[in-house]
């Protein structure tokens, strides 16, 4: 039987179940795409299939190369909507988020298990996103989460920054009064677990194909690999999940509680 990416996890830090050192995690951030649901859906193919049409039909890039095209832009900026900019498109921003993220009903549906996970959580929340917010507030109404969050902060909010960018990091934490030691990142993306690894917030991975395409790992080689950025390494965000490696975001709990 096949592994898919969200089951190859790393199993040197899974036997450790290791967790943070930090006493107090007051404030989370969560990555849309690929952490609050499940990239193998097929949603992230159907929102790219719609930037190469997008790219042909209003930019003008023959249809066979719009991939090679877009890729180099895609890995300097790790936003599609910045990389078209930085080679030099011009288009209505609102026109292209409508053009990609349409569909959305088709692919996104509610897991009640990551509801009751994030209700269940006493940290303030809030979507820290490349989306921009309209369509990030859309797609968290498809999974029943809009209420769970206090706000979404997306490409509108960070104007030319975008994840990993430390610029777009600090914004946040400005915007939120979060401090980055208090804080801990959801995320399907090393690069942008990096950066906030580096600011000092308390990371976790949620393990999706994202990570393959960053690392160039396959299923088999990502097998026991570990990232120092990276704190805990989770396969979805359920309370099962988050309570036995992550248990002190319950900090009135005991440790039996968390189990």
């Amino acid at each position: 039987m096949q592994a898919s990416a969200s089951t190859v996890v790393n199993e040197q830090r899974e036997a450790a179940s290791p967790s943070c050192d930090r006493a107090s995690v007051e404030t989370l951030l969560w990555d849309l795409d690929g952490t609050l649901y499940p990239i193998e859906n097929g949603y992230e193919d159907h929102v790219r299939d719609n930037i190469f049409k997008f790219m042909h039909q209003k930019l003008g890039v023959p249809q066979d190369q719009c991939k090679a095209t877009w890729r180099p832009l895609f890995a300097k900026t790790n936003q599609s909507l910045k990389g078209l900019r930085l080679g030099g498109y011009k288009f209505d921003t609102d026109e292209y988020w409508d053009f990609i993220r349409g569909g959305r009903e088709m692919f996104l549906k509610p897991d009640p298990q990551v509801r009751e996970c994030l209700k269940a959580l006493p940290q303030r929340k809030w979507v820290f996103t490349n989306c921009n917010e309209k369509h990030a507030r859309l797609a968290l109404e498809s999974l029943d989460l809009l209420d769970c969050f206090e706000g979404v902060l997306g490409a509108d909010f960070m104007g030319e920054n975008a994840k990993p960018d430390a610029a777009a990091f600090h914004r946040v934490l400005q915007h939120t009064g979060a401090e980055a030691s208090s804080t801990a990142m959801f995320e399907d993306s090393l690069r942008n677990l990096r950066q906030a690894k580096r600011l000092g917030m308390t990371t976790v991975l949620v393990q999706s194909k994202t990570m393959l395409e960053e690392t160039g790992h396959t299923l088999e080689s990502a097998k026991g690999v570990s990232d120092p950025a990276v704190d805990v390494t989770i396969s979805v965000p359920h309370m099962s999940d988050l309570k036995t490696h992550v248990p002190q975001l319950w900090p009135h709990q005991t440790t039996q509680d968390a189990l």
